[in-house]
């Protein structure tokens, strides 16, 4: 049978028709996606946004010498560029999960219609239809369209479309790679490639290694899942994956692949948490301050700077090898220390013996307590109470010879926590550039996860024993004594209320032995200090000599002020001593150099603060006493110990019952301080054997100025002290072995310098 011909008018009809329903077909999904751009379908992010897209930018610290410190977040990120990758990332990121990439526009036909036949119609596993472009759009818009219904999905899936046309349209595909590491989260608080390369790498980007940027790139189907300290065969089988399809696009040979999937995961990690890492103390003030800065200068249009998501840049003083070294030093000898003190007290309450005894002290802190204040409320027993105190829990406490974070499991008692923690030895340390004023190290205590009481500047302040002296003597040679200056090893001559007051001596004289008042400090004598405070310096002369050197603290002019009972924080005397060792130029400690917004632009400059507080000869003879505390006195120690050759001066000092152990001590390049105590008074050593400042303070400062004056990167430590401008009869001045007599010694005082 014949088939029946079309018509050649029936034809061209059906052509027309055909042409006008595509037609009509593409300019009605073109008007839909215009429509969808425009919100039809929801609300869109505006030209403007997608030009500037918004994440939440860590503040980034930085050290003196450009390395990160640490950062304050919402999300833990800070930014790169294309340019700061390692071009094993971008390989491993665009062979793994978009081939094609360079090819299409934002979206694969190729790869959709792979993933609609493959997983939507044979409900086989075909790999996802998206795009990087199309995930970089959901990441910065939070277009989350997996956990939605089926028609939501495809709601989504067409407003992602939309944004991946226009993110192509708006970024060079360079950009759109780097926009896409700095969005992804790693896990741990990590987000971004430079956070996750630090975390788990200790990294940069453009550092990373073949086989560490294939780990990173293969966690981005699931962080948690493939967590390498969590799942390390896991995270390797995924890492090789990455690995192999690197090889199937030409960026790594074959034999290179055999050679790196046989590797174990080696990492070097760094949890970004606050309480880990570098600095923690320092990074914990500084935030405060950062916060105080931020409330008074707001941004241009008057909104206030938001120091957990505006990525601000802050760069610091503080170096971080001088850091690491403090740190260190402290580390080891608090651990040693601590031993020592459990020894020494083993079995005994301290807080119950000695001139600043409080027996009741643990009761109180038990009732102080969180515990105890919450028991109160819910209205238990005093007897419930008391058990409740004295049944033994498990807890993780505070140890030196815990974990890495030190960090210990045991059984104990909530009163035996308290009876502990009060124990733990607490530090504070300061090491100062005495030029500039800079801040190089910083540590506010043992370790901030448990005690966070900073002893360096606000928190703390503790009576200063003996590191006080050096202004009582540097008071005496401002008003024209001289180091040779005779004095008597008597009983010091005070009226009034402090007539009988003779404090007791290092009886290293003989009674009514004439002594050149350098030895005095050298040796530490209270007896001799007490003579020039109650003959040479009136207490508020002493007083005033303090204010010059800005000590801000409450001092009261009594004698006993010469002795160091006031306390004054560890920031005030290291910043004090920056004028002996800088011929009388006192340099005030800062830690922040400069402010900057995210893309660079200075947002403000911190300048060094220096004054003219006391004389060059004077500030030049009290260090050259000072010294000799060093070379023959109670820092003696120093150098036998840690093998220092180079011109140092110093001062220990010790409070009443041991309490605080002192130990400041300069070069002309720094001065570093440190104290050593308890977060009670009342709490202290059992003895001079432990708790003296020599003892107990100093190890730490030799440790730390060891460690610099190795580091011949630094170059500290280098040079001698300046004479003065001025530096006629210095060496009358000290010539004390020549004064055979008291009249020669006072002949000598007469005549001047």
């Amino acid at each position: 049978m014949a088939k029946k011909k079309i018509k050649p008018q029936n034809f061209w009809w059906w052509f027309k028709w055909t042409q006008l329903i595509l037609w009509l077909g593409i300019l009605l999904t073109i008007l839909f996606f215009v429509g969808i751009n425009y919100g039809l379908l929801g609300e869109m992010p505006d030209l403007e946004a997608i030009q500037n897209p918004r994440n939440a930018v860590s503040t980034t610290i930085y050290s003196s010498d450009f390395e990160v410190l640490g950062s304050y977040y919402t999300e833990n990120r800070i930014e790169v560029s294309y340019d700061d990758l390692s071009p094993y990332l971008v390989q491993g990121l665009v062979t793994t999960e978009d081939k094609r990439f360079y090819d299409h526009s934002g979206i694969d036909l190729k790869g959709l219609f792979r993933a609609i036949v493959l997983t939507g119609i044979l409900g086989r596993e075909g790999g996802g239809g998206s795009t990087l472009t199309q995930q970089l759009a959901k990441n910065l818009f939070h277009q989350d369209f997996n956990r939605a219904g089926a028609v939501k999905r495809v709601v989504q899936k067409l407003k992602e479309w939309v944004l991946a046309a226009k993110l192509e349209r708006t970024f060079t595909k360079e950009e759109i790679i780097s926009l896409y590491f700095n969005t992804i989260g790693f896990g741990y608080n990590s987000y971004g490639i430079k956070t996750a390369a630090f975390t788990y790498f200790y990294k940069t980007p453009k550092e990373l290694k073949p086989e560490e940027a294939a780990m990173l790139v293969g966690m981005l189907n699931g962080p948690s899942y493939y967590n390498p300290r969590l799942h390390p065969k896991r995270a390797a089988e995924r890492r090789n994956l990455v690995l192999h399809r690197m090889v199937e696009g030409s960026d790594l040979t074959k034999a290179t692949f055999d050679s790196l999937s046989k590797l174990p995961i080696q990492l070097n990690f760094h949890n970004p948490d606050f309480r880990e890492g570098t600095g923690t103390y320092i990074r914990e003030y500084l935030r405060q301050e950062l916060q105080n800065w931020c409330d008074k200068n707001p941004k241009p249009g008057g909104e206030k700077w938001n120091i957990y998501e505006d990525g601000l840049k802050v760069y610091t003083t503080i170096d971080s090898r001088m850091q690491k070294y403090a740190e260190d030093a402290t580390a080891e000898h608090l651990k040693n220390l601590q031993d020592a003190y459990f020894k020494e007290w083993h079995g005994r309450d301290p807080w119950k013996y000695g001139t600043r005894a409080k027996p009741d002290l643990l009761d109180k802190m038990m009732k102080q307590s969180d515990r105890y204040l919450g028991m109160k409320a819910e209205k238990k027993s005093d007897a419930a109470i008391k058990k409740a105190f004295e049944t033994k829990v498990e807890m993780t406490v505070f140890s030196w010879h815990g974990d890495k974070s030190y960090s210990v499991d045991t059984m104990m008692s909530p009163l035996d926590s308290l009876r502990y923690y009060l124990q733990i030895i607490q530090v504070g340390f300061l090491a100062v550039d005495a030029k500039t004023g800079e801040i190089k190290a910083w540590i506010g205590g043992p370790n901030i996860r448990y005690f966070q009481l900073d002893h360096v500047k606000k928190s703390t302040k503790r009576q200063v024993g003996s590191t006080m002296k050096p202004f009582v003597y540097a008071s005496a040679i401002d008003k024209g004594y001289s180091p040779c200056t005779p004095i008597s090893y008597l009983p010091p001559k005070f009226e009034g209320n402090d007539a009988n007051w003779d404090p007791e001596g290092t009886n290293k004289w003989k009674e009514g032995e004439i002594v050149p008042m350098e030895e005095g400090l050298w040796y530490s004598d209270n007896r001799i200090t007490a003579n020039i405070i109650s003959s040479m310096v009136t207490p508020d002369e002493l007083v005033a000599f303090a204010r010059r050197l800005e000590i801000q603290s409450p001092l009261d002019p009594v004698p006993a002020l010469c002795l160091g009972v006031s306390d004054i924080s560890l920031y005030e005397m290291v910043g004090a001593y920056t004028a002996f060792a800088n011929l009388g130029t006192y340099s005030k400690p800062f830690f922040i150099k400069k402010i900057e917004d995210k893309d660079g632009n200075i947002l403000a400059n911190f300048s060094e603060v220096h004054k003219e507080a006391i004389p060059e000869k004077t500030a030049y003879i009290t260090t050259e006493m000072l010294k000799g505390v060093i070379n023959k006195g109670t820092g003696a120690r120093l150098r036998s110990r840690f093998g220092l050759q180079m011109p140092l001066a110093g001062k220990t000092g010790t409070t009443q019952s041991n309490a605080d152990a002192w130990f400041m001590c300069f070069n002309p390049d720094i001065v570093v301080g440190t104290w050593v105590g308890f977060e009670q008074p009342s709490v202290h050593f059992a003895s001079n054997h432990s708790g003296a400042g020599a003892t107990a303070a100093m190890p730490i400062v030799g440790q730390f100025l060891k460690s610099i004056f190795n580091d011949r990167v630094l170059q500290v430590g280098q040079g001698d002290f300046s004479l003065p401008s001025d530096s006629s009869n210095l060496n009358v001045v000290f010539d004390c072995a020549a004064l055979d007599s008291i009249k020669k010694k006072e002949a000598l005082f007469n005549s001047g310098f």
